[in-house]
């Protein structure tokens, strides 16, 4: 069920991460920096107040819906309850941040991010509930038209001469359609009075991971606006859209595994036990291992061939000397939020996630304000990837003891090997390039990888194969 929920989240998140890649593509190449530059810290800064203010309710649906099936109507009412308090909440926040904001271009752009927010958090709510019931194709088909649709009105806006307002208008149009679509339905039976009991469930579950998810965004999204400080918008635009390139190419490739994976885990411990908890997640590491490292080993490899070809000009020599240090950022950052801190989940102990963030968050800051003023966006991301290193390893000690993950190490050595293996034979062709070469490139590094996890039997693979299909 793993390998099909997780192929089916592939595809789900696959086809919007294209159109995403795309848009990188295009905006890089019709935006200049200062304008990329512009439009990243808006978007950083939805991403963190829609993580500030609703992360809260997304976690609290996945987590409890599973236990509520038979009558999730409580559930659902009261997070659409608290989801129109926080509107509420937020409205009068962004308006109060208007009215003492100086400069006319910024009054302009947080009065488009407020609705943007509303609706990011809407579809994003609506996205968990498909996951939680178990649905990829609606998550696949409700994310993928919001992407496809983006686009295209973000590139007819900017073309019209809307700079860096036009993604954005796109992104909001895009969102209201898909929620006039798909966002209202499963909430017309939610419209009842809300649950106390429940509420106050959700803000004890919830609010430690919307503070761990909130500092998350420190480490990751801090950096652009201390870049602007130090240097200018123009260096946050060359570091946003590097580490936009990076991160989220990798990220979608682990995000999958766990969209599929924690979903599982939570049904096996709430209706078998832990110990069927604790081989749902063996299966989640061999899977996110076998995913997480050659893909990120390859991103490495092939950084400054990647830039080449997707980024507009004026931001492929900056990219080529950071996309590696985003590699590094995103296996630290993946591996620890999508298994070690699982322990603190399923154990109910997500305050221990808050102290771990908090302390990697305090580490990034300093270690910005020290780094970038010596050695400009190269320096932010030192940073970044230290930072994340920190909370790796933190999360990996001081989850033992809330919640015995387990952790195969036979199958992730033969995975490591069988990724050296691929790095090796791709080394060769490195001095190449074009997209073409690119394209084969992956396709040599993907044959040699499946090749050694099938001759090695990595995660036991080569004898679900033989067993599946040839006994």
């Amino acid at each position: 069920m793993l390998l099909r929920h997780s192929i089916a989240y592939l595809l789900a998140r696959g086809g919007p991460g294209l159109v995403n890649f795309a848009a990188l593509a295009i905006y890089t190449r019709l935006l200049n920096p200062d304008e990329y530059g512009r439009y990243a810290l808006v978007i950083a800064g939805i991403s963190f107040f829609n993580v500030v203010f609703f992360q809260w309710l997304r976690s609290s649906l996945l987590r409890f819906l599973p236990s509520h099936l038979t009558n999730p109507v409580p559930v659902l009412g009261t997070l659409l309850c608290a989801f129109a308090g926080i509107v509420f909440l937020t409205g009068l926040l962004g308006t109060t941040i208007i009215l003492l904001w100086a400069e006319t271009s910024w009054k302009n752009l947080i009065a488009l991010a407020i609705p943007l927010l509303w609706m990011h958090a809407w579809i994003d709510l609506n996205l968990e509930l498909a996951r939680s019931s178990l649905q990829p194709r609606h998550y696949g088909m409700v994310a993928a038209t919001k992407a496809v649709t983006a686009l295209v009105l973000g590139v007819c806006f900017v073309m019209w001469g809307l700079g860096e307002f036009g993604p954005l208008l796109g992104m909001l149009a895009a969102l209201l359609i898909v929620g006039l679509i798909w966002g209202w339905k499963p909430w017309i039976k939610a419209l009842t009075r809300p649950s106390n009991q429940l509420f106050v469930s959700f803000l004890k579950y919830g609010m430690p991971l919307t503070a761990t998810f909130a500092l998350g965004y420190i480490i990751s999204t801090s950096d652009r606006f201390l870049i602007v400080y130090f240097l200018d918008e123009a260096a946050a635009g060359l570091y946003s859209a590097a580490y936009d390139l990076g991160s989220h190419t990798l990220t979608i490739l682990l995000s999958t595994i766990n969209l599929a994976a924690y979903p599982l885990a939570v049904r096996a411990l709430e209706q078998h036990g832990a110990a069927a908890a604790r081989e749902q997640l063996r299966r989640n590491a061999i899977l996110l291992l076998s995913i997480g490292l050659p893909s990120i080993a390859g991103f490495m490899l092939l950084s400054s061939h990647i830039a080449d070809i997707v980024l507009g000009a004026d931001f492929r020599e900056e990219a080529a000397s950071l996309l590696p240090w985003v590699a590094i950022s995103v296996l630290f950052a993946g591996f620890r939020a999508y298994y070690f801190d699982l322990a603190f989940q399923l154990g109910r102990r997500t305050i221990i996630q808050t102290w771990i963030v908090a302390a990697a968050a305090g580490t990034n800051l300093m270690l910005n304000i020290l780094l970038i003023p010596e050695f400009g966006v190269l320096g932010a991301a030192y940073a970044t990837a230290i930072a994340y290193g920190l909370a790796l390893l933190l999360s990996g000690f001081i989850s033992l003891k809330y919640f015995l993950l387990p952790l195969p190490w036979q199958d992730a050595l033969k995975i490591f090997l069988s990724t050296i293996l691929m790095a090796l034979v791709l080394s060769p062709t490195l001095a190449y390039s074009g997209f073409f070469v690119l394209l084969g490139q992956v396709i040599l590094g993907v044959v040699t990888f499946g090749c050694a996890v099938l001759a090695i039997d990595a995660g036991g693979y080569r004898s679900e194969v033989l067993r599946r299909y040839f006994s």
